[in-house]
């Protein structure tokens, strides 16, 4: 403080002599300039302490605007971006939540057609196939030369070969749509997890926003400005619009599958219903074919029993005639035999005599041409009756084929109606 009057000061005990104790000496005294260079000295100090206190509170009034200021432009510009980044997170989740009712209802769309391919695939299994392959076995119960690979074997076996190609393509289908359902429902699953931790975020932001540094309730909150964040910017919308293309790309395919499945079940059922009519028509020629053929068979069998009739008539002619001419055989003869008794020189051979012989004799040719009409009307009677067991059994053998391929396989294939799936 002041040296130069450190050096004038005197200790305030001394020896006074060797085996003497200390003595205590009177306070150090100064002199006035002493006194007065130290009051000069302190009220300077004083002096120059106020002002630089004033400059502190000064310069502290100063920083306190000031950081009131760049702590309300601070949180100015805050606002201002969070409030830009609530936007684009609820345009984003607008975003996202169309293309996710838009996704959702494509899937409730392809799920049901995915029931009208599965619906084509049971009628093709359970009522075409099964059709085809019972009216095949049901003509395998055709007797006779009717059991034949006619048109109609040829159609059927052309319409399995359709019902097998159109199962193939409806199999193929359905393949696709469980995939494509199942692409659908992995891009909204991902459209979920984007929503839901969008909701998050944007409910942290717009909770952010509406405190105020006012508030008694604002907690303790931790200094986190060493924490460093995952993901850039970029990363975090590249992932939002990766999220929005693949739904877009999801609900592309979608509708493109749709589009190929409407195609596909309108190709089968016209294919299925093209052919079924060219094999009913097949059955429908077969079935009149059938019955001309039988109709043929019955008025010939008709003709062959009149003539089985007239033969048999004929017959009994004959033999009633053969039995007329053994009765003037025997009148012959017997004449003949009674001119045998005549006496001595009566009995001649004369004109009674010899037209005698000659009735026996016309008599006895007669009876052969007629015994021989008589064996050819019963070979012809023997081959009518053969005939006739034909034709009956070409009728029976018709009527079999005319069941099996009108009553059987025809009522069955009234089921096959192609309309629409």
């Amino acid at each position: 403080m002041l040296p130069n009057l450190k050096t004038r000061r005197v200790s305030g005990l001394q020896l006074a002599g060797k085996h003497l104790g200390p003595v205590a000496k009177c306070p150090p005294r100064y002199s006035e300039e002493d006194w007065d260079y130290n009051n000069k000295i302190k009220f300077r100090i004083t002096c120059d302490q106020e002002k630089l206190a004033e400059r502190i509170v000064e310069e502290s009034r100063r920083v306190v605007d000031e950081t009131k200021d760049t702590t309300k432009n601070w949180q100015r510009e805050v606002e201002h971006h969070m409030r830009e980044r609530t936007s684009e997170i609820r345009f984003l989740v607008d975003e996202l939540n169309r293309q996710k009712k838009t996704a959702m209802l494509e899937d409730e769309t392809l799920n049901t057609y995915r029931n009208r391919v599965l619906s084509a695939i049971e009628f093709l299994k359970e009522k075409s196939l099964a059709i085809c392959k019972q009216c095949l076995i049901l003509r395998e119960g055709r007797i006779g030369v009717d059991l034949c690979d006619d048109e109609v074997d040829r159609s059927l076996r052309r319409e399995l070969k359709v019902i097998k190609g159109c199962q193939g393509l409806a199999d193929a289908a359905l393949k696709e749509a469980e995939e494509q359902i199942r692409k659908l429902r992995a891009a909204m699953y991902l459209l979920d997890q984007d929503l839901s931790a969008k909701d998050k975020s944007l409910a942290i932001d717009e909770k952010n926003l509406k405190l105020k540094d006012f508030q008694h309730d604002l907690g303790k909150g931790q200094d986190l400005s060493k924490q460093h964040c995952q993901f850039s910017l970029t990363e975090w919308q590249a992932q939002t619009y990766e999220n929005l293309e693949a739904n877009s790309k999801a609900l592309v395919s979608a509708g493109q599958l749709r589009a190929y499945i409407d195609l596909l079940l309108k190709q089968i059922c016209e294919d299925m219903q093209n052919q079924t009519d060219r094999t009913n028509e097949a059955f429908e020629r077969r079935i009149a074919e059938t019955k001309h053929v039988k109709q043929c068979l019955e008025n010939k069998h008709k003709d062959t029993m009149d003539h089985i009739h007239q033969v048999q008539r004929n017959m009994n002619e004959l033999e009633k005639e053969m039995s007329d001419k053994q009765r003037a055989i025997t009148l012959c003869q017997t004449r003949l035999s009674n001119r045998a008794h005549r006496p001595g020189l009566e009995l001649t051979c004369d004109m009674v005599q010899d037209a005698l012989y000659n009735e026996l004799q016309a008599l006895k040719a007669s009876v052969c041409k007629l015994n021989q009409k008589l064996n050819e009307n019963k070979a012809s009677m023997r081959y009518l009756m053969h005939v006739q067991v034909m034709q009956e059994e070409e009728i029976n053998i018709k009527a079999n084929t005319c069941k099996i391929d009108e009553v059987d396989c025809m009522t069955l294939r009234q089921a096959l109606k192609y309309a629409s799936f």
